[in-house]
């Protein structure tokens, strides 16, 4: 209940603060983008990776070598 009352008070808080005249520049928001745009290719290169894993687990094939894959050169 005490933990609460806190949260509430420090939401209100943030409700009444002062402008803070801040500003973005247009690097900020470049480099905002870079980190979203590799972000989401950073989650498909890791999909790549682990393809026949998430496969596996969603057939729920626990007898298949989960590091067959990645020896297959």
């Amino acid at each position: 209940m005490q933990t609460k009352k806190a949260l509430l008070l420090l939401l209100l808080s943030f409700c009444f603060l002062p402008s803070a005249f801040a500003y973005l520049d247009p690097g900020s928001g470049s480099y905002i983008v870079q980190m979203i745009i590799a972000g989401i290719l950073g989650g498909f290169y890791a999909l790549k990776l682990y393809w026949n894993r998430v496969v596996n687990f969603i057939k729920g094939n626990s007898n298949a070598d989960p590091d067959e894959e990645l020896n297959h050169e």
